[in-house]
């Protein structure tokens, strides 16, 4: 009996230690119990629609750069972005604080006024994350062939 005493004790210590040590420092410099992280996960998705009539449009998951921006006041903070790329099956994985974000084309965020689209067309989403989960938000890349 004394032994199972024992060892309950040593898994209490255990348990209390691991809490302990998953804490997450704030942007005020306190320590927060438990954080969990948030952020956008997802896959991008490459379409090709054919350039001749009824011709076959294509789609596949594959890798792409853009870029993802805070929403300010109701305004996007383009200087504020960051650049994702997502691997080679399309998949992509960012942690984020919560709030609300512009996702896009890198171009477009390095020059938001005298940006023009190119051959390929990035969809462009505004999306929220909120704390402790990772939201899903799949993007798309569509191109016209000749």
């Amino acid at each position: 009996m004394k032994e199972l005493w024992i060892v309950g004790v040593v898994l209490l210590i255990f348990f209390t230690l691991t809490t302990v040590n998953s804490s997450h420092p704030d942007s005020d410099g306190r320590q927060t119990i438990g954080y969990k992280e948030s952020g956008l996960k997802g896959t991008t998705i490459s379409r090709v629609v054919s350039g001749v009539p009824n011709g076959r449009t294509t789609e596949r998951p594959t890798s792409v750069e853009f870029a993802i921006a805070p929403i300010e006041g109701g305004t996007i903070s383009y200087q504020k972005g960051i650049f994702v790329t997502s691997d080679s099956q399309g998949q992509y994985r960012i942690a984020l604080p919560p709030g609300s974000y512009w996702i896009g084309p890198k171009a477009k965020a390095m020059n938001p006024t005298n940006y023009r689209p190119r051959a390929k067309v990035f969809a462009e989403k505004e999306v929220v994350v909120k704390e402790g989960v990772f939201t899903e938000v799949d993007l798309l890349e569509v191109g016209y062939a000749p």
